[in-house]
């Protein structure tokens, strides 16, 4: 019961109890684990994570669970704890995880994409019959501006 103390209340109407012994994290905070646990083996199997857009629907379940139950001074019920903490676990944990992934792409300098020129179109002038042929003054350059970025 100590290492679930740090981060779960372990209320014992909101605990799930094996053989009479209360177990160390209540309903939601187990569900929250075993959610996490199946997102690890989902990355495992798919090497991706979830949608995003799917990730906010359904994360944004617990906190309004939550919410639901502070306005309305109700205690919900177990099952309902568990679901959104297996939810939580699931989609909360991936977009944590993209939020980890994006952070490092930014902070990491190597991450940055080189950049890399590609030659333009030149500019077509147009020249005289009678005249000669451009010279180097008139030839266009070879500066950046002939060249643009990818």
């Amino acid at each position: 019961m100590w290492a679930g103390s740090w981060w779960c209340h372990q209320l014992p109407a909101r605990s799930p109890h094996l053989w009479g012994a209360q177990l160390p994290l209540c309903w939601r905070c187990t569900g929250i684990l075993v959610g996490t646990l199946a997102l690890f083996g989902w990355l495992l199997w798919k090497r991706r994570v979830p949608p995003l857009r799917l990730s906010i629907a359904l994360a944004l379940l617990l906190p309004l669970d939550v919410l639901h139950a502070v306005v309305t001074h109700g205690e919900g019920d177990n099952a309902r704890r568990l679901l959104t903490g297996v939810l939580w676990g699931i989609f909360g944990t991936s977009l944590f995880l993209r939020f980890v992934k994006r952070a490092a792409a930014r902070l990491s300098p190597s991450s940055t994409p080189a950049r890399t020129l590609k030659p333009t179109a030149r500019r077509q002038t147009s020249h005289a019959p009678d005249a000669s042929p451009p010279t180097s003054s008139t030839r266009p350059s070879q500066s950046c501006e002939n060249y643009q970025e990818i």
